[in-house]
Formats: C-alpha cells, sequence, structure tokens
C-alpha cells in the first residue's frame, strides 16, 4: 500500500519552490534568506536610480475633495464659492527644456506645463536642433531652456547655460542665429548664470545671484494685449490664462467704491495692481526684488491715471507702522491684498500691524492649507471675519491650486467682541476741549420755583 512521505509535503498555495545552490541542490527556505552578492545589489540600486520617479498628480476631483475635507476637519467657516479657472492653452503657456542625469548618463528632456500637454510646434524645433551635430558642445554646456510665455503666443526665451571656451561661445552664437532666423515668435532670449549653480526657478530665485546678458530682444516682455509688461525675471504662473483674468475676478469680489484704497503686498510686476488702478483713489505695490521693481515702475508710467505708486521693501511691521502714521494714508477705506507663496507665512507682528490698521478689507492668496487654517485664525483674534474664500484653478491639469480669502472687520459682534472697537480711526483722535471750572461760574442758570398747593390756595 502507497504510504504518503510527509517530509516533502506536495506543492501547496503557501509553500514556495526550492532555490538553486551552487552545487545543484536545492533547498525550501524563503527567498530572503538567501543572500545576494554586492554586485548584485550594486546593480538594482544603479536601475532603481536609473528608473524616473513617477509622480501622481491630483485630478480637479481630487483636488475639490482635498478642500472640502479641510474645511470641515478644520472648521474652517462659511462655503466656498464657484472655482475659478480658464482652460489651458499651450500656446499659452511656459515651457522648459531641462537636462537630466540618468546614472551617468545625460539627456534632454521636454518639461510640460502639464503632463497630458503635447509639445507646442515651437519646443519641438528646438529640440530639433539641439541634437544637430554642429551644437554638441552648446549642448554639453547646456542646463536649461525657459520659454516664458506672453500669453498671446509669444515666448521670451532664458538659456541657462556655462558658456567656457571659445567652442561653447560659439556654439551658444551659432543658436541664437538659428532662433532670429526660424523662430519668429521669440522676441527676446537672454542667458543667464546663477549663483549658487543651480536650475534657475522664478518662483524660487530669492537668495540667489543671477546674472543675465540679453542676446535679443530686450529684458521686458509684453502681458498679452493688456498694455503691461513684465521683467523676464518676475515670477507669473506656468498657464497665463486664469492669471490674466484674476483682476476681473478680484474687482467683482469686493466691489470697490471710487473713493477706496487699494495696497498690493509681494506684487512683482504689480500686474494686479496696475490693472486695478482704475477703479480705486490711492494704488499702493510693494515688493523687495529689484526685478519687480524695473516692472512696476514702467507699468506705473504706461497708466492713464497718477495714483499709484511703489515701493521697495520687504513685508514687516516696521514699514506697516510708518506708512499708515503718515496723514495722507491714515484715513480712507482700504483694500490689502497680499499674495503668499506655499512656503512663506505672515509674522505674528505683521499680522497685528495690519489689523491695527483698521483695512476695509483683506485679501489673503495662499495655497498652503496649514498656512490658511493659521492665518484665518489669526485675523479672526484681530477682529476679522471670514466673507468669502474663493479657490482659484490657475494652472488646471498641474495639480496645483491657491484660495483667496476675503476678510471684513467684525461689526455686528460674531465673535463675540466688542463692534464699537471696529470703527477706530487709523489716525489718533485728540480728546476734545473740555470747559474749566471758571467757564462754568459765568454761565447762568435760571431756575423756575413751582409753588406749593398750599400757597397756590393762598
Amino acid at each position: 500500500m502507497y504510504k504518503q512521505n510527509n517530509r516533502f509535503p506536495r506543492r501547496s498555495e503557501g509553500n514556495r519552490i526550492g532555490k538553486p545552490l551552487a552545487g545543484g541542490k536545492f533547498h525550501a527556505s524563503r527567498k530572503s534568506d538567501v543572500r545576494n552578492s554586492d554586485k548584485l545589489n550594486e546593480a538594482k540600486k544603479a536601475e532603481k536610480s536609473a528608473a524616473p520617479v513617477v509622480r501622481r498628480i491630483m485630478t480637479f476631483d481630487d483636488i475639490k475633495a482635498q478642500v472640502s475635507a479641510w474645511m470641515e476637519n478644520d472648521r474652517i467657516p462659511g462655503k466656498l464659492q464657484a472655482w475659478f479657472t480658464a482652460d489651458a492653452i499651450p500656446e499659452h503657456s511656459d515651457w522648459r527644456i531641462v537636462k537630466e542625469y540618468r546614472g551617468k548618463q545625460e539627456f534632454l528632456t521636454i518639461d510640460a506645463p502639464t503632463r497630458d500637454m503635447k509639445p507646442i510646434e515651437l519646443v519641438n524645433r528646438v529640440m530639433e536642433q539641439l541634437h544637430k551635430d554642429h551644437l554638441h558642445i552648446f549642448k554639453k554646456a547646456l542646463r536649461q531652456i525657459w520659454f516664458r510665455a506672453t500669453g498671446d503666443g509669444r515666448f521670451a526665451l532664458l538659456v541657462q547655460v556655462n558658456v567656457k571656451g571659445k567652442l561653447s561661445a560659439h556654439g551658444y552664437k551659432t543658436f541664437i542665429d538659428f532662433i532670429e532666423r526660424s523662430c519668429p515668435e521669440v522676441i527676446s532670449c537672454h542667458q543667464i548664470q546663477c549663483l549658487p549653480d543651480r536650475l534657475f526657478n522664478p518662483a524660487d530665485a530669492q537668495g540667489m545671484k543671477i546674472e543675465t546678458k540679453c542676446s535679443l530682444g530686450n529684458d521686458f516682455m509684453p502681458i498679452a494685449g493688456t498694455g503691461f509688461c513684465m521683467h523676464v525675471l518676475d515670477w507669473t504662473p506656468r498657464i497665463k490664462d486664469a492669471w490674466l483674468n484674476l483682476p476681473v475676478r478680484i474687482k467683482d469680489a469686493i466691489h470697490p467704491n471710487r473713493e477706496d484704497r487699494f495696497f498690493e503686498f509681494c506684487s512683482g510686476s504689480s500686474y494686479i495692481s496696475a490693472s486695478l488702478a482704475a477703479y480705486f483713489k490711492q494704488v499702493e505695490s510693494m515688493d523687495c526684488r529689484e526685478s519687480a521693481m524695473q516692472s512696476s515702475k514702467l507699468n506705473i508710467r504706461n497708466l492713464s491715471t497718477s495714483n499709484m505708486r511703489f515701493h521697495r521693501s520687504h513685508l514687516d511691521a516696521n514699514f506697516i507702522s510708518k506708512f499708515f502714521s503718515r496723514s495722507e494714508n491714515a484715513e480712507g477705506r482700504w483694500t490689502f491684498y497680499i499674495n503668499l507663496n506655499a512656503e512663506d507665512i505672515l509674522p505674528s507682528n505683521v499680522e497685528q500691524t495690519l489689523a491695527a490698521s483698521r483695512p476695509e478689507r483683506i485679501l489673503l492668496q495662499t495655497g498652503n492649507l496649514e498656512t490658511a487654517s493659521r492665518e484665518i485664525k489669526a485675523f479672526r483674534n484681530e477682529g476679522y471675519v471670514l466673507r468669502k474664500s474663493i479657490p482659484l484653478y490657475l494652472e488646471p491639469g498641474s495639480g496645483r491650486f491657491e484660495i483667496l480669502f476675503l476678510f471684513v472687520p467684525d461689526r455686528v459682534g460674531l465673535l463675540g467682541q466688542n463692534p464699537a472697537m471696529a470703527h477706530r480711526s487709523r489716525n489718533i483722535q485728540r480728546p476734545k476741549e473740555r470747559p474749566q471750572s471758571s467757564k462754568k461760574c459765568e454761565i447762568p442758570h435760571f431756575v423756575q420755583q413751582t409753588p406749593s398747593f398750599r400757597q397756590r390756595k393762598d
């Protein structure tokens, strides 16, 4: 009779197949128990490092769900208004050709504004030119080419290249000749170098020394057909369509009066301020960068009105106190517009100083939900309630979004504070002159004595 050998059970769902050893034998241990050689481990690490990292980009529905969950978890008052966005047009967006390293090999790749957007014809034309043999040395020295879109189909090129020697300089000159001859949509081209040596990004250019050399055109590029311009190093969203209509959306949200005043902090090229200058009595903008100052002053000269000024400074409590201590700036219905980057936060003393100036409205735009929760609580402590929350999807398909918050003074005591404190004026009110005691004695007092009932009887 057949007797089953229990020492070697049949293969089942939980058993593993033995691994071969050097002597041709097998064993039934796990795969993790077998030590791999150092060479095999190094090969696997090299494969992992060479493979590109694919990151999932949030869809529009994922963003809506994230914002809704944030409002519920952090107990954000009010409801979101309709999302403000516009369709992304490839010819109105910024493109990049970036050099990447996979192991020890170099590759030129096209960085699109969104993953699903196909490269435009200009980018393909430049990419094909870079692979030609006579630009081999220029291609080796190239770091990136940034195609900065004006918003109407034209582009300004930023070529980050380390030119060393005659051959690389000749290759760059040959590339400029190709741009002038074959790319009529390019209005300017600049060579840039950064210290420390890393890839240039207009959104993260602080703390870097940037040297530019204009090879074609000038330093300023137009902003679509608005009549305003910006420096080629200024920051703008990579997709321009929704951003171009942002001033109109802000005006519809606050409904300004002609006697109101507007102050934009971290203004960049002051495109928002210059676009809204016709709807306010006084417009101020402030930024700390040199390129922002040049762009803002040029836009101020192009205005039909003379009610706008620019201040080059950092956003700190000292500047705000000095500005509103002047008599010409102390009164009026002010609207503050603060556009924060995802990494920036407002210091507590700045929040208190802004609220102490008693503006009529505070507009805060940020893409960091943690920063937004902190600022909402801070302004509530200063007596300002959240009136509107306008989500902005300025770069559709990129997974990045921002929210524009509108704060107004608490005049009806919703926060449990004294609503009379919201009506304090910005300037110091001196107490009125009180009458002296000597003056009181000089005032005659006439008192009529009424007779009693018995006196009237008599």
